[in-house]
C-alpha cells in the first residue's frame, strides 16, 4: 500500500511544479497542436499580411499627401482666335498665352509642412498600432498559458484522486475501511474529472484568440508564465503622444496658410500675339501680371477656425500628457501588487505539496479518514490554481504597463 501512495507523492510533485505537464492538451481540441513561444506568436502577429499591408498603405497615402503639395500650382495655357469683320476687310487676331501662379506669399509651403506633418503622425499612429497588436497579442498569449496550465494542474489534481480511489476500493474490499470513504473519494474524483473537462474546453477557448492573431490553425502556448520582471517607472515616451505632436505642428501650418491666404496671390503670365488687319500682319511677346483681390472673401473666417483649430489640438495634447502619466502610476502600482502577490503565493507552494504526503502518512497510519486525505490534495490543488491565476495576472499587468510607458520595454 504504500508503494502506491509513493506514485501519489511524484504524480502531486510534478503538478506542483507545473512544466512538465505544462503541454497537456485536449486531444478532442486539436488535432495538429502548433506549439508557439510568446516571441513567435508576437512576430507572426506583427508579420501578419493584412496587417502589413493596412500599415504600409496608411504610411504611403500619408505620403502621397505631402507630395501632392508642390512649390508651384500647375500652369495653364490659353490659345483664341478673334475675328472682327469691318467694312474694308476683317480683323483676325491670334493669342497664346501662358500663366503661371506665384506663391510669393508662403501659404503652399505652409499647406506642405502641415501635411508632411500629419505624414509623420501617421507614422506614429501605426507604430501604436503595432504597439497594441504586440499587446492584445501577449494577453492572447497570457491567457492560453494561463489555461493549458491549469488543465495540467487539474489533470494531475484528478490522477491523485483516482489513484487515492483505487487504494481505498482495495481498503474497503479487505473490509479495513467504510464504505463511505470510498464513495466520498469516488464523489471528489468524478467531479474533479468534470473540472478538467471544463478547463480542456477552456483551452479551446482562450487558445482560439492566440490563433486568430498569429493565422496559425491550432496555435497553443508552448512554455510555462514566469512572474514577469519590472522595468523601472520612466517617462512614457509613447508613438500616440508623438501622434498628437506632430498634429499640433500640422495645425500650426494650416493657421499660417489660412493667414498667408489672405494676402493677394501674384500670376504671371507670357504669350505671344499676332494680328492680321488691312493686309497688315504684326505679331510679338506680351507679358501680364494680375493678383487677386480679396475683395467679398478676406479670409478671416478660416484664419479663426484654424487658429481654434490648432487650440483644441494642443488643449488635446495636453490632457493626453497627463491621461499618460496617470496610467503609467495606475499600471505599475497594480503590476508591483501582482507581482508581489505571485512571491507570496509561491513562498506557500512548498506547504502546499507537503501537506498531501502529511496527510497520506496519517492515514495509512489509520490516524486519519480520507476526508483529510481529500482535503489535503484539494488545498495542494487550489494553492497550484492560485499561483497560475496570479502569475497569468501579473504578466498581465506587465503588459498594460508597457503599453502606458510607450510599447515595448528596452
Amino acid at each position: 500500500m504504500s508503494s502506491h501512495f509513493r506514485s501519489v507523492r511524484l504524480c502531486g510533485s510534478l503538478v506542483l511544479v507545473a512544466a512538465p505537464l505544462f503541454a497537456a492538451a485536449p486531444s478532442h481540441a486539436q488535432a495538429v497542436p502548433t506549439r508557439l513561444t510568446e516571441a513567435e506568436a508576437v512576430s507572426l502577429a506583427l508579420g501578419d499580411g493584412d496587417f502589413a499591408r493596412g500599415a504600409q498603405a496608411r504610411r504611403d497615402a500619408a505620403r502621397a499627401g505631402a507630395e501632392a503639395i508642390t512649390r508651384f500650382e500647375n500652369s495653364s495655357l490659353s490659345v483664341s482666335r478673334n475675328t472682327l469683320s469691318g467694312p474694308v476687310e476683317d480683323e483676325e487676331e491670334w493669342e497664346i498665352g501662358f500663366v503661371q501662379p506665384l506663391d510669393l506669399t508662403g501659404r503652399r509651403s505652409a499647406l506642405r509642412g502641415a501635411a508632411v506633418a500629419e505624414a509623420e503622425a501617421t507614422d506614429a499612429d501605426v507604430q501604436r498600432r503595432a504597439h497594441e497588436r504586440r499587446a492584445q497579442t501577449r494577453r492572447a498569449y497570457v491567457g492560453c498559458a494561463v489555461a493549458v496550465e491549469r488543465a495540467a494542474a487539474t489533470a494531475g489534481y484528478r490522477d491523485r484522486l483516482i489513484d487515492a480511489e483505487r487504494i481505498v476500493t482495495e481498503r474497503s474490499a479487505a473490509g479495513d475501511t467504510a464504505v463511505y470513504d470510498l464513495r466520498r473519494v469516488r464523489v471528489e474524483a468524478r467531479a474533479a474529472e468534470a473540472e478538467v473537462r471544463l478547463a480542456e474546453g477552456e483551452i479551446t477557448a482562450e487558445c482560439a484568440t492566440l490563433a486568430r492573431l498569429t493565422g496559425t490553425p491550432g496555435a497553443i502556448a508552448a512554455e510555462p508564465l514566469r512572474s514577469p520582471m519590472l522595468i523601472p517607472s520612466r517617462e512614457p515616451e509613447r508613438p500616440d503622444l508623438v501622434a498628437r505632436e506632430r498634429r499640433v505642428e500640422a495645425a500650426g501650418y494650416t493657421t499660417r496658410a489660412a493667414e498667408r491666404s489672405r494676402w493677394p496671390e501674384v500670376q504671371l503670365g507670357v504669350g505671344w500675339r499676332r494680328v492680321e488687319a488691312l493686309g497688315f500682319e504684326a505679331d510679338g511677346p506680351q507679358v501680364s501680371v494680375g493678383v487677386t483681390i480679396p475683395l467679398f472673401d478676406r479670409g478671416s473666417a478660416r484664419v479663426r477656425e484654424a487658429r481654434a483649430l490648432e487650440h483644441a489640438e494642443a488643449a488635446d495634447l495636453a490632457l493626453a500628457r497627463r491621461e499618460a502619466l496617470a496610467e503609467v502610476d495606475a499600471a505599475e502600482a497594480r503590476a508591483v501588487a501582482a507581482v508581489e502577490a505571485v512571491r507570496i503565493a509561491e513562498t506557500a507552494r512548498d506547504d502546499a505539496g507537503r501537506l498531501g504526503v502529511t496527510a497520506e502518512t496519517a492515514y495509512q497510519a489509520g490516524e486519519t479518514g480520507v476526508t483529510d486525505l481529500v482535503d489535503a490534495y484539494r488545498a495542494a490543488h487550489e494553492a497550484e490554481l492560485s499561483i497560475i491565476e496570479m502569475t497569468g495576472r501579473a504578466n498581465l499587468a506587465a503588459i498594460e504597463l508597457e503599453l502606458a510607458q510607450g510599447g515595448p520595454n528596452p
